[in-house]
């Protein structure tokens, strides 16, 4: 009978292991997503307070509209400083993710090589075996053959 392979236990600890990296991995790609669609959106009212300007300015404004839309784009190129910032750290968190998912898959399967090394040399040791049982029983059928014949 086959021995059972000793590492099983770090084998289902390094797939329970890779599989909260992928997990997290996928937050971190959702989380990078919603910041890019955060800085799309700033960038979104940026502009449309840019052709706001624009078309005020053709119409004329007075100093106090024109500091308020000014006031109010510099904020909004902050907010759009700031949330690049934000993109690049998910984007950032996401790659230590990934390369913390490879490492783990990397991990589960050496240790499913090891598992398939160990089970074919115990196929191999049971192989051998199954040919040591058959080889004496044909020894013995012989030996009792010729035992009937003398």
């Amino acid at each position: 009978m086959a021995k059972p392979f000793p590492l099983q236990t770090l084998i289902i600890l390094a797939e329970e292991r890779s599989q909260q990296a992928a997990l997290a991995l996928a937050r971190f790609r959702q989380a990078w997503q919603e910041a890019e669609g955060r800085l799309q959106q700033l960038q979104g009212y940026l502009q449309e307070y840019r052709e706001r300007l624009l078309l005020q300015a053709g119409a004329g404004f007075s100093g106090a509209l024109w500091r308020d839309y000014h006031a109010f784009m510099h904020k909004l190129e902050l907010a759009i400083r700031t949330q690049t910032q934000e993109v690049e750290r998910c984007r950032q968190r996401w790659e230590t993710g990934q390369r913390e998912w490879q490492e783990r898959e990397r991990e589960v399967n050496a240790y499913q090589t090891l598992r398939q090394r160990h089970e074919a040399s115990e196929r191999r040791l049971e192989e051998k075996l199954d040919q040591r049982l058959q080889d004496e029983f044909a020894r013995n059928l012989h030996a009792r053959g010729r035992d009937a014949q003398e």
